[in-house]
């Protein structure tokens, strides 16, 4: 590879998913590349259902307000495949991907012959072990790390220097992998702490806490109000209580008025952000996540409101569109959205004749025709990413 196209080309190449309830494909990965895992800087690891992405964002905005050289990792990405890895809220060169994309590929060829093809690297391993190699390799005082999926088997729980654990939040997503209860799905999240860590918490369902307490580590709840969002949406309240919480257990002595410079200076794309006068996308991927939108929006707008869904079959929102379809004040419209990485979208089939509810093939016809109401894109982030990139060509051009 000898560019950067070709690089995420390969990122995006190699397998969705490996062997599950195992981290041998990422220590042998690592291995390979020298352990360059016990070089990273204290690292704050921000596991949860919703919010993971939002936290981490403020998280590492104050940090970076405060002075401290910060690494940041997210995922998905909604605006440039770049933003994924971060330094001090800058995104990742395209040579330094390209330069540690190559390392990390000639060290799974390496991982393959030692242990086969059914041990091969997956492409959230490849992304985790640049991003170890970039912030190795950089002279940080912190790193905040999103997990990718669920926390105890996830690719990035891999850390020594792992001193924080945050978990956002618990809610039923990706039941086939976490488990079917909450306790199932929180003893998951809760894979993330381990010793001499500190541990901070969202407003979690009381009956996953002994789940939690059971690592016997100290526990931390943030407390809201304290100060103004992070981020718009009435959701960010809690997001930022445990963005702050998290910021403080790493340092207790941070100011009040850096902090909340921090805040104010944060950013995530796809998060309750309006990008046309009368548009608005937001990543709700999921029950508990649509439910906090609804919510939000209801607060902030009395008039009425086009919710636009494109989601991925395996996030079980048709349970929720009963109820949301009885809300006068929200027009519901599903959009076929054929999905990434074999990961199919939403049956719209069962739709197209349920009372409440409007099925349409192409979302793009909806930009076609203005109308006064707010229309709001939501569902997968990788729907409202391809929203969000539709309507910024459009207004450029």
């Amino acid at each position: 590879m000898k560019t950067v196209a070709e690089a995420i080309n390969y990122i995006h190449s190699r397998p969705k998913y490996g062997q599950a309830n195992t981290l041998k494909r990422m220590h042998c990965l690592l291995a390979v590349l020298g352990q360059p895992q016990d070089q990273l800087p204290a690292v704050i690891h921000v596991a949860g259902t919703n919010g993971k992405g939002s936290v981490a964002t403020m998280i590492s905005h104050i940090l970076v307000a405060a002075g401290y050289q910060t690494g940041l990792f997210i995922s998905p990405f909604v605006v440039d495949f770049r933003e994924r890895i971060q330094i001090n809220n800058q995104w990742i060169e395209p040579a330094a991907l390209l330069a540690y994309t190559q390392k990390v590929a000639q060290a799974v060829k390496a991982v393959e012959q030692k242990i086969g093809q059914a041990g091969a690297p997956t492409e959230f391993e490849v992304l985790t072990a640049i991003m170890i190699l970039h912030f190795a390799n950089q002279s940080l005082d912190v790193a905040v790390v999103e997990v990718g999926l669920g926390g105890l088997y996830d690719s990035t729980n891999v850390l020594p220097t792992s001193r924080i654990a945050v978990i956002t939040s618990l809610a039923y997503d990706h039941c086939q992998i976490l488990g079917k209860t909450l306790s199932e799905i929180a003893y998951q999240k809760a894979g993330i702490i381990h010793d001499n860590m500190q541990v901070v918490v969202g407003n979690l369902p009381p009956e996953t806490l002994p789940i939690i307490q059971a690592h016997h580590q100290p526990i931390i709840i943030g407390q809201a109000g304290e100060f103004a969002p992070g981020l718009p949406g009435k959701y960010q309240i809690e997001n930022t209580a445990i963005a702050v919480a998290a910021v403080r257990a790493f340092q207790p002595d941070l100011s009040k008025a850096v902090i909340q410079a921090g805040l104010t200076a944060s950013h995530f794309p796809g998060r309750f952000e309006k990008i046309a006068p009368n548009i608005l996308i937001d990543g709700a991927h999921n029950v508990a996540g649509l439910t906090a939108l609804v919510a939000a929006l209801k607060q902030r707008y009395s008039g009425k409101i086009r919710l636009v869904i494109g989601s991925l079959a395996d996030k079980n929102i048709s349970e929720y569109l009963p109820q949301l379809s009885d809300d006068d004040q929200f027009e519901i419209i599903l959009v076929n959205f054929e999905g990434v990485n074999n990961r199919p979208g939403l049956t719209l089939d069962q739709f197209r004749y349920q009372s409440g509810l409007t099925v349409i093939d192409n979302w793009v016809t909806l930009l076609q025709v203005p109308v006064k109401d707010l229309t709001v894109f939501t569902g997968s982030l990788y729907f409202i990413s391809e929203v969000r990139s539709v309507v910024w060509q459009q207004k450029n051009n």
